[in-house]
């Protein structure tokens, strides 16, 4: 009997095309965000084209501020099925930011996007995957506390502004102590997916989404969904609306950036038809919760370690609803 294809997660960090971390651009200040020219409804609705055609779901990770002008862009893509998740207010790198800021912006972006979508809202990524160990400590209680139940920020490879080296590739369940600062009263845990990668040239590296999906030929790519799935791990693809877009403004970025953010858009869209053809994609959520195995880990101080042998484990969180709120 064949064993169905695995299930991977497709996600659509749904920003607008100036929102670039680590970077001088004339945007650096949300005062100048609505003086620049949109692109993210038409891109979006690009994106939302070519899920169709593959008949795919998605989890659109959205930038408070986009849900804020463009509310019926959100509600259009829950009523297609879509779930939406948090990319934070302001797409501000989150180590960046004291744990006051970083709680401040994760209460009005929720806030937006419950109301907006009617969803629960329950899935968070980092801006610029910029969960790392100098935000752990404070980045994962605030969450908790705001009714976050999964996060895909983690990079286990390393990146400019984000990523942590050696970390592991799998889904496991993070335990939380009760009592931190702006976090919860009691101990709790949520679940933490890390970003796909793959061991390729002797080096750990993202392949699936961004940049990595745009540089990379097809066979590479598919050389990484294939690790991951002979390993019994579920894929994650990952995309900006602006990646499939060779008409959007440039901006003036030092080399290494300018190459990072617009090499291979031409071909981009073409590439993610092919993939979405190729295996199968759904939310976040769905993948979630087709996962079995949950190894625990605990967060200790700044740090993210393997739970102690012995130690008792906490009730996970229930299962994510991508659905409707009641």
């Amino acid at each position: 009997m064949m064993q169905p294809e695995p299930l991977n997660a497709f996600c659509v960090d749904l920003e607008e095309w100036w929102h670039i971390c680590a970077a001088d651009t004339p945007y650096n200040d949300p005062a100048t965000w609505d003086s620049a020219p949109p692109f993210v409804e038409k891109d979006t609705e690009t994106l939302l084209r070519l899920l169709d055609e593959t008949r795919a779901r998605g989890t659109f990770l959205t930038v408070g501020w986009v849900a804020e002008k463009y509310p019926r862009l959100i509600r259009r893509l829950a009523d297609a099925g879509h779930e939406i998740g948090c990319h934070t207010y302001f797409h501000r790198v989150v180590y960046e930011q004291s744990p006051e800021e970083f709680d401040a912006d994760i209460a009005r972006c929720l806030k937006v996007l419950r109301e907006v979508s009617g969803q629960p809202v329950n899935s968070f990524r980092a801006p610029g995957f910029s969960m790392k160990r100098e935000a752990f400590a404070y980045a994962y209680p605030i969450l908790r506390r705001h009714g976050i139940e999964v996060d895909v920020s983690i990079v286990p490879a390393a990146r400019d502004h984000g990523g942590v080296e050696g970390f592991t590739r799998d889904p496991f369940l993070l335990r939380i102590p009760g009592g931190l600062p702006l976090g919860p009263a009691q101990p709790t845990s949520m679940k933490c997916w890390p970003v796909s990668v793959m061991d390729f040239l002797g080096r750990t590296t993202p392949f699936s989404g961004g940049g990595y999906l745009r540089l990379f030929p097809l066979p590479i790519v598919r050389a990484g969904y294939r690790q991951n799935h002979r390993a019994g791990r579920p894929g994650m693809s990952y995309i900006h609306p602006r990646e499939i877009d060779p008409d959007q403004p440039r901006l003036k970025l030092p080399w290494k950036k300018y190459f990072k953010y617009y090499v291979g858009i031409r071909g981009c869209e073409s590439k993610l038809r092919s993939v979405l053809n190729t295996y199968r994609f759904t939310t976040i959520a769905e993948v979630i919760a087709s996962v079995r195995r949950w190894p625990e880990y605990e967060l200790v101080g700044g740090d993210i370690r393997p739970l102690a042998p012995g130690a008792v484990a906490q009730p996970a969180p229930p299962p994510l609803a991508a659905g409707r709120a009641a």
